[in-house]
């Protein structure tokens, strides 16, 4: 992470679907309401949702329009403008690994300002019809083979998961400068800005083939050199004393209503 070195870098912030963006000043064109139907700007130029451009869901209509200064001239529809601000020394992240080779193309990386997370767009790379739908890199699925002598315990989307307490960097609740990526597929809720990195944060249960949902708690782990955060819905805490079960990959122990899932992180992300 470093801030801009001088100078000032204007940039217009909007929000578009769950997603908080950042536009260069110099490529916006203009801001403004669009037409009655929401579908077009003064019968000048159609209008494409940003957010279903990057393979979200359509925004509501009729949000405002961002014309943006591309050949051909494009026009998006965003939720908000939220202001135009001078970024060039606020906090800037390159975009972590992992999160697929869809996006990188698309933004420079991230700008953190007023403790709030905004992906920075190329507005000259955005794709001028819709895009295939933003997906995050799958891992392989690996579980632990072995029981831990102490782990941390938390909850999921209702799943009780593990992690051998050596592999637990801290435990933090989610804040204002977690940003959702634009597409909800793939393992990754979203990115978080911590010890001046920017962490993706994963969904256990979506590292299982289900959907990826933004928690109030993120367990942040280091696994084979990388940054994972893991999302939570509640932690149990330390625990020890654990058994094995029939069900590969679960572990019990004392106290628990259930049996924990153990991800070897470390080989899947290896």
């Amino acid at each position: 992470m470093a801030p801009f070195e001088s100078g000032r870098r204007l940039c217009l912030l909007v929000e578009a679907g769950e997603t908080r963006y950042a536009i260069e000043a110099t490529s916006v064109m203009e801001v403004a309401l669009p037409g009655e139907d929401g579908s077009n700007l003064r019968g000048m130029w159609e209008v494409t949702d940003l957010a279903a451009l990057l393979g979200g869901p359509p925004e509501n209509v009729p949000g405002m329009v961002v014309v943006l200064d591309v050949s051909p001239t494009l026009a998006v529809r965003v939720r908000s403008v939220v202001e135009v601000a001078d970024v060039a020394r606020a906090p800037f992240f390159l975009l972590p690994p992992g999160l697929g080779d869809t996006l990188a193309p698309l933004s420079r990386g991230a700008v953190l300002h007023k403790d709030r997370l905004y992906l920075e767009l190329i507005p000259e790379a955005l794709p001028q019809g819709m895009a295939p739908l933003l997906q995050t890199l799958q891992r392989p699925i690996h579980l632990a083979q072995t029981p831990p002598e102490r782990a941390l315990v938390f909850e999921s989307q209702g799943r009780l998961f593990g992690l051998p307490l050596s592999l637990v960097s801290q435990v933090l609740a989610r804040g204002e400068s977690f940003s959702m990526l634009p597409a909800r597929s793939g393992p990754v809720a979203g990115i978080f800005p911590h010890a001046q990195i920017l962490w993706p944060v994963f969904s256990a249960p979506a590292l299982l083939g289900e959907r990826a949902e933004a928690e109030p708690f993120f367990v942040l782990t280091e696994p084979a050199g990388h940054n994972v955060g893991l999302c939570a819905n509640r932690v149990l805490g330390v625990l020890q004393r654990f058994e094995a079960t029939e069900a590969h990959g679960e572990f019990t122990a004392p106290g628990l209503t259930g049996p924990a899932l153990f991800l070897d992180l470390p080989r899947m992300f290896s």
